[in-house]
């Protein structure tokens, strides 16, 4: 019996190596079919012919490791030229895949919800980046993406929310854009006259970011709504002392609602205070015009004369100048420049007054988010 199973051992051996000479070359022959596949994708991505390499990329028998990155670079690479459908065509096909590792389908997931994000299915792209973190609720790259799409359909207690996740998840501080959505509810609830929601709102505004001055501006505009002028005029002076630029927004509001001459007065020296420390040129045309409506402008004789020569006027500064030169110029001249200034009025009253230093958008009107790069905190004065 045992001299037939030494004689069986030979055979054994054969059989075995016969079989995995068999798979060797079965597998080396897959390998050549998956190499012709790949080479003739990437001639017709090569060749401008998109459709046709997307039809050779999806009917891919099989997915490893490299070619799953190579599938999300593609559909990435669609995404980012503005090819939406195609992008979604192949992260589409690459996460119905039952091959694909935990790690390589949540990449997908992630680009996927990209694409539903940029396409403009904010609800689609919510559901997606849901179900990632309800897979893994440690998970900080689902949040930032949750985010936008909260922003962008003005949910803010669900922005509120998930900024205060990701901040835990990801140790990053988020303080300032909270205070911003709080900000936003703050002004719901003054826009429906609910002052103590105000009150309530931008306590926690204030407990995310203290040196927001948002919360100051919306401070002011309740003490304002509670009748309590002096306290608002304090408050707004208080946010533009903080920040410069918030004097574009609130300008024309200082003027129409506080309309009493020690209030403008007030102001006047607020500003022309400011600017003396500063020598900030967007406070210097806001004082030219508390000046004209208070009967000051020869006072700002010297200022006028210092800035064209010294400063770096504006369109708008160089406007409001011509006016201060044309009540003290002689009698003869004041006509001739009566017609610079209107013109140059026209064309100052013509131009934005607010631009991004983000992404260089420019607005006529002060956003605390810029509608075009949604950057928060990025506008100013021209």
């Amino acid at each position: 019996m045992l001299e037939i199973l030494f004689l069986l051992l030979p055979l054994a051996f054969y059989s075995g190596w016969q079989s995995a000479r068999k798979r060797y070359k079965e597998r080396q022959e897959k390998r050549k079919q998956i190499s012709v596949h790949f080479v003739r994708g990437i001639n017709y991505l090569l060749s401008e012919q998109p459709d046709k390499a997307l039809d050779v990329f999806l009917n891919y028998p099989e997915i490893d490791e490299y070619t799953a990155d190579t599938f999300l670079l593609l559909g990435n690479l669609f995404r980012n030229r503005g090819e939406i459908n195609r992008a979604l065509r192949v992260h589409q096909n690459l996460v119905a895949r039952p091959d694909l590792s935990k790690a390589q389908r949540t990449s997908a997931m992630l680009a996927l919800g990209e694409d539903f994000f940029a396409a403009g299915m904010l609800d689609r792209a919510e559901s997606v980046f849901t179900e990632l973190l309800k897979d893994d609720p440690k998970r900080s790259d689902a949040c930032e993406p949750l985010r936008n799409i909260y922003e962008q359909l003005h949910e803010w207690d669900k922005a509120i929310e998930i900024s205060q996740c990701a901040q835990q998840r990801s140790k990053s501080d988020h303080g300032r854009l909270i205070a911003h959505y709080y900000c936003e509810l703050a002004t719901q609830e003054l826009q429906k006259n609910n002052l103590f929601k105000v009150e309530e709102t931008l306590k926690k505004a204030t407990k995310a970011y203290p040196d927001s001055s948002r919360v100051l501006v919306l401070a002011g505009d309740l003490a304002y709504a509670r009748g309590q002028m002096q306290e608002a005029m304090k408050t707004y002076q208080a946010a533009i002392s903080k920040d410069s630029r918030l004097l574009g927004m609130l300008f024309s509001k200082l003027l129409n609602d506080f309309p009493q001459q020690d209030a403008l007065e007030n102001l006047y020296q607020f500003i022309k205070q400011h600017f003396t420390q500063s020598q900030d040129t967007r406070l210097f045309a806001y004082l030219l015009q508390l000046a004209r409506k208070l009967g000051k402008l020869k006072e700002m004789h010297a200022h006028v004369d210092e800035h064209l020569l010294k400063g770096k006027p504006t369109l708008n500064t160089l406007a409001h100048s011509t006016e201060v030169l044309a009540s003290v110029w002689q009698e003869s001249n004041t006509c001739d420049m009566a017609q610079v200034q209107t013109a140059l009025q026209r064309l100052a009253n013509s131009q934005p007054e607010f631009q991004c230093g983000h992404c260089g958008y420019k607005m006529h009107d002060y956003l605390w988010r810029c509608p075009a790069c949604h950057q928060w905190d990025s506008v100013a004065n021209v």
